[in-house]
């Protein structure tokens, strides 16, 4: 049988870590929450932009991501925190470089996404132990590129740039979930935890808004006859 103490863990996380699906119950259904948002913006993917496919692996990304937390959760295994995880980095890494690629050129985009891969690996080097520290350094580094973003996004579209600003603030309440998680244990006792996947996947489906507003109109061909005069 598999060992189960490894990971991340929470307020609901019991001790020590086993039983039968979910192991932690509001942690996990609260992660299907994700799988709602990521349809709905794969809804209106389809409605307004079926021919972007880098949006359409976006919305792939956030409903895998969904049910990689739904099973990370449910079963605290080593394949479903990888399944948790992987889909999230590769959402966080297209999305920063399809919405920089719109509002900034291609060397400042490609930059961008170099920072935002080589950060988390470059903070494992820090006196850190697995938890909140590590997360929140990470954080602050795509805070600082969505605050960027959304300022460069402001000179093209001062809509898009607002729902940006929505993604962002939802995102900074989702880590504020996450960091007090443990916290809230003593009010309440299955914690915050399942706020980060509500609020978190809130800002996911607002920033495909975001890069939905920015993408570029389809061209309509219209067809004329020619007119004869008789």
């Amino acid at each position: 049988m598999e060992n189960l103490q490894f990971g991340p863990r929470y307020c609901e996380t019991p001790d020590p870590i086993g039983g039968l699906f979910p192991i932690e119950t509001w942690n996990a259904y609260s992660s299907m929450v994700i799988c709602v948002w990521g349809a709905l913006a794969w809804v209106l993917v389809i409605r307004r932009a079926p021919q972007a496919w880098p949006l359409h692996v976006l919305c792939a990304l956030l409903v895998l991501n969904g049910a990689g937390s739904t099973l990370w959760h449910g079963l605290r295994t080593r394949w479903a925190l990888a399944l948790d995880v992987q889909p999230a980095l590769v959402f966080v890494a297209l999305a920063a470089f399809l919405w920089a690629r719109r509002v900034a050129p291609l060397w400042q985009a490609v930059l961008l996404v170099v920072v935002l891969v080589a950060a988390p690996f470059l903070l494992r080097l820090l006196p850190f132990e697995f938890g909140v520290g590590r997360i929140v350094l990470t954080a602050a580094v795509v805070i600082l590129a969505a605050i960027w973003l959304v300022t460069r996004t402001f000179a093209v579209s001062r809509p898009a740039a607002l729902t940006g600003l929505a993604a962002l603030v939802l995102a900074i309440c989702a880590l504020t979930f996450r960091s007090i998680d443990t916290l809230a244990c003593s009010e309440i006792g299955f914690g915050s935890h399942f706020l980060w996947h509500v609020t978190l996947s809130a800002a996911a489906f607002t920033l495909l808004l975001t890069l939905l507003r920015l993408e570029p109109p389809r061209v309509t061909r219209l067809s004329s006859s020619p007119v004869t005069s008789s």
